[in-house]
């Protein structure tokens, strides 16, 4: 099933290409879609186009900050409803907390979690890309990071600053650049795509908060959603991918974080013909993938953030995975990600 996202996802687009000196109608009609698409902000288009879109304008324009430059020019408005409700939530963590609840209204292609867990003295924004196989994602990531940022900029206030930013990536920027967008370091080749935020950001009342026109909206916003249910192999693996570098990565600690007993939940996953030992394996493939094609990485550090405790056993699982060693794999999928040629701005 293709995952979609709304065409709000590419709001500023055709402008900012523009500026850059291109033009959008033809990058948006190498990835066949419809340029007058972007006029309709209900309308929706494959998730994976719009993700190859932003990795393809990056490379013609030669521009590595397109992401961040395209989430510049975002806010929270591009949730729709959703933000609506948001916005008069009670509070910042009430209302990410919403957010994260429903974004797969958005896009089931996109999944973001509020965790409390990993650090007793930060909460943790994480994104996760849940598209199978995985694209191209240093652009889709600094744009996700960049919205997460201005979403909180705008329900905090203007003084809103994340305690560090962690991207799954390694530094293709200055750090000047990142500094100069969030107002915080950001740490790369990390288990996760997040921002991390004081717990005291979490209690701060919204301005202006409506009760009544919050409720509303999540009325509508909860039937969207019921309509449209995240299914129980979709958060079973968001929980892999959040514990596979804590080394404890089991199905009776999954079971008790979704409230459901290990046998239960066991059977849910045969209902859709799932089983937990697959789904970490295949977790991480994907995500050896992902690590790997970053040249800078350790071998020592992809093994941990994929959960292995000794390097030799991340060593076997990829020659079982592809019939060559970690580095053979890097250096082919580094030649794959080649793009075909560029062209300069303007």
């Amino acid at each position: 099933m293709t995952a979609l996202i709304k065409t709000t996802s590419l709001t500023g687009y055709a402008q900012l290409v523009r500026d850059l000196g291109g033009n959008p109608e033809d990058l948006l009609q190498q990835m066949q879609i419809e340029p007058k698409l972007l006029d309709n902000g209900n309308a929706v288009l494959p998730y994976r186009a719009m993700i190859n879109l932003l990795e393809l304008s990056a490379d013609q324009l030669q521009c590595i900050d397109f992401g961040l430059r395209l989430a510049e020019r975002q806010s929270i408005m591009i949730l729709g409803p959703l933000a609506v409700v948001a916005q008069n939530a009670r509070n910042v963590g009430e209302a990410l907390i919403e957010i994260t609840r429903f974004l797969h209204t958005y896009s089931p292609g996109v999944q973001v979690h509020l965790d409390t867990e990993i650090d007793p003295e930060h909460a943790y924004l994480i994104y996760e890309l849940r598209l199978r196989p995985a694209p191209r994602q240093r652009q889709i990531i600094e744009l996700s990071l960049g919205v997460m940022f201005k979403t909180l900029q705008m329900l905090y206030g203007p003084g809103f600053r994340p305690h560090s930013v962690l991207s799954r990536t390694e530094a293709r920027l200055p750090q000047s650049r990142y500094q100069r967008f969030f107002g915080a370091r950001t740490y790369f080749g990390q288990a996760h795509n997040a921002l991390v935020l004081l717990p005291e950001y979490l209690s701060k009342p919204i301005d202006q908060q409506n009760s009544q026109l919050h409720d509303t909206m999540m009325d509508y916003v909860s039937n969207i959603g019921a309509a449209n249910p995240l299914d129980i192999g979709s958060q079973v693996e968001a929980s892999i991918r959040r514990l596979l570098p804590t080394q404890r990565c089991a199905l009776p600690l999954i079971a008790e974080q979704l409230g459901m007993r290990e046998r239960s939940l066991q059977r849910r996953l045969a209902e859709y013909e799932l089983v937990f030992e697959d789904m970490v394996e295949q977790a991480r493939r994907e995500l050896a993938e992902l690590y790997l094609t970053e040249a800078s990485m350790p071998m020592a550090q992809i093994a941990g953030l994929l959960g292995y405790a000794e390097q030799s056993s991340f060593n076997r699982s990829c020659k079982r995975w592809y019939g060559v060693a970690p580095r053979e794999r890097r250096t082919q999928l580094r030649a794959d990600q080649q793009p075909a040629g560029r062209h300069k701005r303007g």
